[in-house]
């Protein structure tokens, strides 16, 4: 059969579409369809399966998942216990279980399987979940009987047939004293901030630096008012990892504040990359204030 569709009425025979096998829907032809339209990944709703931990407790947020195509939700959060685990690195992940066996893991929210014909959250080694279908969030790190450690994985998102999903962090009130003439300072003392909740990005409004978790294309805008020379030049750089690597001046246009911005591209190369913008003044003892900073994943 050249053309296929789903969403008819379960049933047998022609009254209830091309989709029905025999006497039902073929699972392999409905996998197929979430695959090629979802893609596999955890979907742009709810809290992403985003991943806390206190003590040896994990908690995973609600969301949802396509996982080799079958279809995975949790409404909210669930709790993983790993007090018994040993010293080690373990798997995060959405796990598939399309047989009649039990599926033995490390831990899940409700023992240590997977029941039959079910997709559950599961902690497992890389030797329990060789050969199986699943999504990996992350890792965690168990020692002493307590969770030390969580990396996210963020190459987790299915988007193929979604608008893009926004993912940015952006800090607003920032101020610097620029002491020093031609000396780079640090924007720092934001009062507001918010972030989306795929923690890609964390947020620092005292120092000033976001982090980025997730290596790719960035795009960065920056504004703020020097204040209160009114000759000279003045610049706005994008600082990676304590470097200026970018940087947009001007020359003063001859009022005592001094409104400028700037945008700027960057490709982060390694996770845990961190960003700030500083600013330099060609004139000694002047200020920045009403600081912008704005990062989002192109």
């Amino acid at each position: 059969m050249a053309e296929q569709s789903l969403g008819m009425a379960t049933g047998t025979g022609a009254a209830f579409g091309d989709g029905n096998v025999g006497t039902g829907y073929s699972s392999t032809r409905l996998t197929a369809m979430e695959t090629k339209t979802l893609s596999d990944g955890v979907l742009q709703v709810g809290s992403l399966l985003a991943m806390t931990n206190a003590g040896a407790t994990l908690t995973i947020a609600d969301g949802a998942a396509v996982v080799g195509g079958f279809f995975y939700e949790n409404t909210s959060s669930s709790a993983i216990i790993v007090s018994t685990l040993a010293n080690a690195t373990y798997n995060v992940a959405i796990l598939v279980n399309n047989t009649a066996g039990n599926i033995t893991v490390s831990r899940s929210v409700a023992g240590t399987t997977i029941g039959t014909y079910s997709v559950r959250l599961v902690v497992a080694t890389n030797a329990q979940l060789s050969g199986q279908t699943y999504v990996q969030l992350g890792t965690i790190v168990v020692a002493g009987a307590v969770i030390t450690g969580v990396t996210q994985a963020y190459a987790m998102y299915g988007t193929t047939t979604q608008l893009p999903y926004q993912s940015y962090a952006t800090m607003d009130g920032g101020t610097a004293t620029l002491t020093l003439a031609n000396t780079g300072y640090d924007v720092a003392g934001y009062t507001s901030s918010s972030l989306t909740a795929d923690n890609v990005f964390s947020i620092n409004t005292t120092t000033g630096v976001i982090t980025v978790r997730r290596t790719g294309l960035y795009l960065v805008h920056a504004y703020g008012s020097f204040a209160s020379g009114t000759t000279g030049n003045r610049l706005i750089g994008l600082a990676v990892n304590g470097t200026i690597t970018q940087f947009t001046r001007a020359i003063a246009v001859g009022i005592t504040n001094h409104a400028f911005s700037a945008s700027f591209a960057l490709v982060t190369t390694a996770v845990t990359d961190t960003v700030r913008i500083q600013v330099v003044s060609s004139l000694a003892a002047q200020s920045y204030s009403i600081g912008l900073f704005t990062i989002s994943r192109a």
